[in-house]
């Protein structure tokens, strides 16, 4: 009992040194993160160089930053590399014309007229289907699904239906139906694209579909190019030096012919229908578009930071997001209309007197001049 009496004021003094260190250690954590936040970071983003490298790592390590400053000199005031979320709309942009450079490299690709392309009508391709084989359920799954000897080439059946007056098409005519099937690839490329559904605009653009004969579909003509390097490496075990053995040269896809009179006819999707479960394309029929013809397109909002009621919290409730419209020929399609958000206040009703009208392009005669598009709350 004596020994514990004469231990005791040592652990108690032990205990008390340690809650000291750590009450210490918290002050100097918090004195550190009070710095931090009073002192401006840097404007460059080290993960550029080091990946997992923080900016408020680099600030607390004396020893990081001179580290940095040896092997990456001036690398602060390099701002069009390192500022991340500055320009992200150029960046969006950019990519999508690498992209399209990139499909236009395709042996396949195919090649609009430019009175298409100033037009905003981007190329789609689709083939016949074989009447009465590739017809009804059983053969439009077993297109959706190709077996598994089968290569991974998913079709998508629909039918191709409309009148167009300026190629004496009549919609009451049994030959104006042709039955056909999209690959999965071309669909699901527009999707990712341009999206579908409430604020979508898959659906409300026009394409230039290209039909070719059903004995022509090939999977070649659908993936990405250039393809996958498939060069190998090996090191040899005498001289211990890297030997590269290149792979198989690409495939290169058999050529196609269009069906005649089938090539560049301006089309709307429509009626796309999406698995329930895997959330997959599952139908999707074509319909003719002609100049002036009503098209649906969507509305979006904008300078919605002129607006002292948007910018505290408030909200747009959308009652139409579509507005159907007119285009005039050679005019361009536009993707949207705006929605002009200047000036908003709690309780405004907002109609069609605030869309911002694209040259080329009227509001159908059938829609109301007091068109609702929605309520401002908030």
């Amino acid at each position: 009992s004596r020994a514990r009496r004469a231990a005791t004021p040592s652990v108690h003094l032990n205990l008390t040194h340690q809650h000291h260190d750590v009450h210490q250690q918290a002050t100097h954590r918090h004195n550190q993160r009070r710095h931090l936040h009073n002192t401006p970071t840097p404007r460059a983003q080290p993960n550029k160089y080091v990946t997992g490298v923080t900016p408020e790592q680099l600030a607390e390590s004396k020893a990081m930053q001179d580290w940095y400053d040896a092997n990456f000199k001036d690398w602060q005031d390099e701002p069009d590399k390192i500022i991340v979320g500055e320009n992200d709309q150029d960046e969006k942009e950019k990519a999508a014309e690498e992209e399209e450079e990139e499909e236009q490299k395709h042996p396949s690709s195919i090649t609009l007229p430019e009175h298409l392309t100033k037009r905003n009508i981007r190329p789609l391709v689709a083939y016949l289907r074989q009447p009465g084989i590739e017809e009804g359920t059983r053969n439009c799954n077993k297109l959706r699904n190709p077996g598994v000897n089968d290569p991974y080439f998913p079709l998508i059946p629909g039918i191709l239906h409309g009148s167009d007056p300026t190629q004496n098409i009549a919609s009451n005519d049994p030959s104006s139906k042709i039955i056909l099937k999209t690959p999965w690839f071309e669909i699901q490329r527009e999707l990712d694209r341009y999206h579908h559904g409430l604020n979508g605009s898959f659906e409300n653009r026009v394409y230039a579909l290209t039909v070719f004969p059903s004995e022509e579909a090939c999977l070649d003509h659908h993936t990405k190019w250039p393809p996958k390097d498939a060069t190998t490496y090996h090191i040899d075990d005498e001289t211990t030096e890297m030997i590269a053995t290149p792979g198989a040269p690409p495939p290169v896809p058999p050529s196609r012919t269009p069906v005649p009179g089938m090539e560049n006819i301006l089309v709307l999707p429509a009626d796309l229908q999406m698995h329930p479960v895997a959330n997959a394309p599952f139908c999707l029929n074509f319909l003719r578009y002609h100049a002036n013809k009503p098209i649906k397109i969507p509305i979006r909002t904008i300078n919605e930071e002129e607006s002292n009621t948007l910018k505290r919290g408030g909200f747009l409730a959308p009652v139409n997001r579509f507005i159907e419209c007119l285009v005039e020929d050679g005019a361009p399609i536009p993707e949207y209309i705006a929605l002009e958000c200047t000036g908003l206040r709690q309780k405004d009703v907002v109609r069609r007197d605030r869309l911002i009208i694209p040259e080329g392009v009227k509001v159908h005669p059938r829609v109301p001049e007091d068109y609702l598009m929605g309520t401002v709350f908030g």
